[in-house]
């Protein structure tokens, strides 16, 4: 064997192993590339199914803030309507009152 054989044979064996390497790359990458989108998808799954829920809790909210309900839940702990001598009514004013519970409170007893 000459050594131009024995150079040509070791360009070869280079140019293949770079290229069993290359392709090693290109299978690594197109597995990692295959996770990633798993994982995307599993998250879009995820945010469908939360978005699901939050529309299921927002009409559960509207069911349950219904002036039907609120009076009914109401009713069925004990609540009352007030009688016409315990309903106040506040007149607006100019400034702000500091102790808003205070001047209800002496709105109501005197």
């Amino acid at each position: 064997m000459t050594k131009a054989e024995r150079s040509y044979k070791g360009k070869v064996v280079a140019e293949l192993l770079l290229i069993f390497v290359l392709m090693l790359a290109v299978i690594g990458i197109t597995a990692y590339n295959s996770k990633i989108q798993y994982d995307i998808n599993k998250m879009n799954n995820q945010i469908a199914e939360t978005q699901k829920e939050i529309q299921n809790l927002q009409v559960q909210i509207k069911t349950a803030a219904n002036i039907t309900n609120l009076e009914s839940r109401a009713l069925e702990l004990g609540l009352v309507y007030p009688n016409y001598d315990q309903i106040v009514y506040l007149e607006s004013q100019e400034a702000n009152i500091e102790d808003f519970a205070l001047a209800l409170m002496e709105s109501a007893y005197h």
